[in-house]
């Protein structure tokens, strides 16, 4: 039963990509504009745009460019960006390295904010600790991005000096040689996301309390702290990574925004840049990747659920 549900979520996670494909490609493609007045300016020759035309070749039916273009994404190449002219490869390679990176740590951060205070709400249900949480959570989803961001500019950059406001690569290119260009963007996201999986710790974990082993060791005087860590978590391992995997996508998400605001290199500022210069080629490649990973952590929410869960994996 757990191949079958593997094999049908990977043929679904497989048939949702190739439809997000399709509404990238014929969106962008579809969309006002000629992508060689764009690259070359309007003061280039006819000749000249003919050419670009032909190079990229916008001037073959629209379906053809389609599988073209998605031939060369399952082979590793997305094609060539109509602004620099360079491999899209190359351009986003080391700009997901640095995103990646910066997931890394946002997400190691959000785990431990919003883990910890889910934990604690749900301990404390209906009481002061519960609903300071519970209010921090829901200020903080009910918070633009953009606005979380230029707060912790203000309080850590501005105010206390301990960061820089903006998060610019070092003259070698390398992070390693200034890791705290990572700091303010990385705690930023991980306040925001970790809001996010606080409210769905708390809820999953209330509802679990009402399950009969539970009602019997808190009738029996079992501690707190002992029938959340020995009672409550074990049975709650699924849900709750389940629920991990889930807010990564949201995580993704502010990472747009918050990449731009600070100025950092990764993807989220790439995909603005292409989207600025309607380098629809590059554009096409990190709307994919970004659907691409998302899709990946939902189908790894789903099988973690799954295979947690000795009862649904036997049924």
């Amino acid at each position: 039963m757990m191949t079958r549900f593997v094999l049908w979520r990977l043929f679904s996670t497989l048939l949702l990509l190739w439809l997000t494909s399709m509404l990238i490609f014929f969106t962008l493609a579809l969309a006002p504009g000629d992508a060689a007045v764009q690259a070359l300016g309007e003061h280039a020759t006819p000749q000249a745009l003919q050419a670009l035309r032909h190079q990229f070749g916008l001037d073959q039916p629209i379906t053809a460019r389609y599988w073209q273009w998605l031939s060369g994404i399952l082979r590793g190449d997305p094609g060539v960006s109509f602004i620099s002219q360079q491999p899209v490869a190359d351009i986003i390679g080391p700009a997901a390295q640095r995103s990646g990176l910066l997931a890394l740590l946002a997400a190691s951060g959000m785990l431990l904010l919003g883990g910890t205070g889910g934990v604690l709400a749900a301990m404390h249900r209906n009481q002061w600790q519960d609903r300071l949480l519970s209010f921090i959570a829901m200020s903080g989803l009910s918070t633009p991005e953009f606005i979380v961001a230029t707060l912790m500019i203000l309080l850590l950059a501005v105010g206390a000096g301990w960061l820089p406001a903006v998060s610019l690569l070092p003259p070698s290119g390398n992070i390693s040689d200034q890791w705290s260009i990572l700091v303010l963007p990385a705690l930023t996201l991980a306040l925001i996301s970790g809001c996010y999986l606080l409210r769905m710790i708390r809820a999953s974990l209330i509802r679990l309390t009402a399950a009969p082993n539970i009602l019997s060791a808190r009738l029996n005087g079992v501690y707190e702290l002992t029938l959340v860590t020995r009672h409550l978590l074990p049975q709650a391992a699924g849900p709750l990574t389940q629920l991990f995997a889930a807010s990564l996508p949201y995580l993704i998400g502010g990472a747009v925004v918050v990449e731009r605001v600070f100025g950092f290199p990764g993807l989220g500022e790439l995909l603005l840049t292409a989207l600025n210069t309607r380098d629809a080629m590059l554009l096409q490649a990190v709307a994919m990747l970004l659907a691409l990973i998302t899709a990946l952590c939902w189908l790894t929410a789903d099988i973690l659920a799954v295979w947690l869960d000795p009862w649904r994996r036997r049924s």
